[in-house]
């Protein structure tokens, strides 16, 4: 009945429904069709792409793999066309270089479908788009920024990772399948009809993440609302996550990427740096955090620079980066942020930001003991 009434009124009145957030990525009657999709049939590990120069979406899982290999099995008995991008699960082998996002499926928990964001350092798109589709499938999702879920490590080499936790329920891994299996084939057909809409997407998301930002700065002013340095440090730089985020897109783009887009980009991550001003922290225009903050007392203006592609972390961290509560993400993301551009004290900035108290007298001999032992350079 419902369905002759709409039918009814987009006849009367011209009118369509409205189309809900994930519809607006993958077109209605193809979300519809990977949704009802068989999950019978052989386990598969690749589903190969029609561009190879395009690169890959890798999932991951832990010990419980239903989830993946349903949604593996939904995308090949679907029919739906064949992504640019091959899809390919991962279990003990490493991602290839040219692999563009992650999406791991962590071990069950709790009672609620979990959205774990990824990492600061490597902060991209696939965070978005999973929240999306994961709030089609099952309404109340709780997402939040980035904590150990045993993902694996592949930051390091460039690759952002979400990361799902599905409820305890078993009969969540079949919510939890669509949602792998629609934001695989979203990221694995990029660009494609929903791009458009993925970029307001990425605006409206930012701005709900920044939200969450404000409140710890708000909670670090106090009652006065005064804004101290660390303060300063936290919002700038959670902009500049977003940011990071958005410029993601033009890595799913071919390349030469399109100078409209890239200027749409551009204005988005103008656009997101209100929250500066909105907050009454300060009038001026904003500037990144490192520029706004040069001269500071204590500042290390040593860049550290790789002389291998991906430090270990087997050299002995300083005793106050091991007492810290989240010590190995914490020495991770330090060797992360290495980019031969960032200083010592812009690479302490945009970790504290993420994980809080972290004085900057560790972090410099974090990255003297790595010099020392020959695996990164400063100058």
């Amino acid at each position: 009945m419902r369905s002759l009434l709409m039918a009814l009124l987009v006849f009367q009145f011209g009118q369509r429904p409205p189309l809900t957030p994930a519809e607006t990525l993958l077109e209605p009657g193809l979300l519809r069709t990977i949704e009802r999709a068989s999950v019978e049939g052989p386990t598969l590990q690749v589903i190969a792409g029609s561009n190879k120069a395009a690169g890959e979406i890798v999932l991951g899982c832990a010990a419980e793999c239903e989830p993946v290999e349903w949604a593996m099995k939904r995308l090949a008995t679907s029919g739906v066309p064949q992504p640019s991008r091959t899809i390919r699960v991962i279990t003990v082998q490493q991602p290839q270089p040219d692999t563009k996002a992650a999406i791991y499926v962590a071990e069950s928990t709790g009672s609620m479908l979990q959205v774990i964001r990824g990492l600061w350092s490597t902060a991209g798109i696939a965070d978005e788009v999973v929240e999306v589709f994961a709030r089609h499938a099952v309404g109340a999702v709780n997402t939040r920024s980035y904590e150990q879920a045993r993902q694996p490590r592949w930051e390091g080499r460039g690759i952002p990772i979400t990361t799902i936790v599905p409820p305890k329920d078993a009969t969540g891994f079949d919510r939890v399948s669509f949602v792998v299996a629609a934001a695989a084939y979203y990221l694995a057909t990029l660009p494609n009809p929903g791009a458009e809409a993925l970029l307001s997407h990425l605006t409206v998301g930012a701005h709900a993440r920044l939200a969450e930002d404000g409140r710890r700065a708000v909670a670090q002013m106090g009652p006065q609302q005064r804004a101290s340095g660390d303060v300063l440090v936290l919002l700038g730089q959670a902009i500049e996550r977003e940011q990071r985020r958005m410029r993601n897109v033009e890595r799913f783009m071919p390349e030469p990427v399109d100078p409209m887009l890239h200027s749409r980009i551009a204005d988005m991550e103008k656009g997101i740096t209100s929250v500066w001003t909105s907050m009454g922290i300060t009038s001026s225009a904003y500037v990144p955090a490192a520029e706004r903050l040069r001269g500071r007392s204590g500042e290390d203006r040593r860049v550290p620079s790789r002389v291998i592609a991906s430090p270990p972390l087997s050299v002995e961290p300083p005793p106050a980066l091991v007492n810290h509560p989240n010590a190995a993400e914490v020495t991770y993301e330090l060797n992360n942020f290495i980019d031969g551009k960032r200083s010592i004290s812009d690479i302490r900035d945009a970790v504290f930001a993420e994980f809080g108290s972290l004085p900057l007298p560790a972090v410099v001999d974090h990255f003297e003991r790595l010099a020392k032992a020959g695996t990164v350079s400063l100058r």
